[in-house]
């Protein structure tokens, strides 16, 4: 179980990865599939800096945490994660549900869960030690 977490929790990594690549290089296809769009020079750094330092933070954690089997690692990505989706919820309530809102929500939902398995997984000791 152990080698399946540490293999989920890197794939979550690399995902991580995958998104930071498209925030700091890519930003139009950002626009497209997110929804957002950045005026100017500043706003452009700051979704790199801002989104993209997001991605590249849960990318280290989770990257770190799955070669070191650390658990505070894991903490820490999960709280990344867990504020992102409470940010989400916060759209929700001022803005009101729509349907594009709930697939990231539910996504970001399950990487906390493996994120949270992983931790107590890796807590664990077998027996006789």
């Amino acid at each position: 179980m152990i080698i399946i977490t540490r293999i989920l929790v890197a794939v979550i990594g690399v995902i991580a990865l995958l998104g930071v690549a498209q925030h700091w290089f890519s930003l139009d296809a950002v626009f497209a599939e997110r929804g957002l769009q950045a005026v100017g020079d500043i706003g452009r750094a700051n979704l790199r800096a801002d989104v993209g330092g997001l991605f590249l933070g849960i990318s280290c954690l989770t990257l770190f945490a799955a070669v070191r089997q650390h658990q505070g690692a894991i903490l820490a990505a999960t709280v990344l994660l867990a504020a992102t989706l409470v940010g989400r919820f916060v759209s929700v309530a001022i803005d009101g549900y729509s349907a594009p809102v709930a697939p990231p929500m539910i996504v970001e939902a399950i990487l906390i869960s493996i994120l949270l398995f992983a931790y107590r997984a890796w807590g664990k000791k077998p027996e006789g030690l």
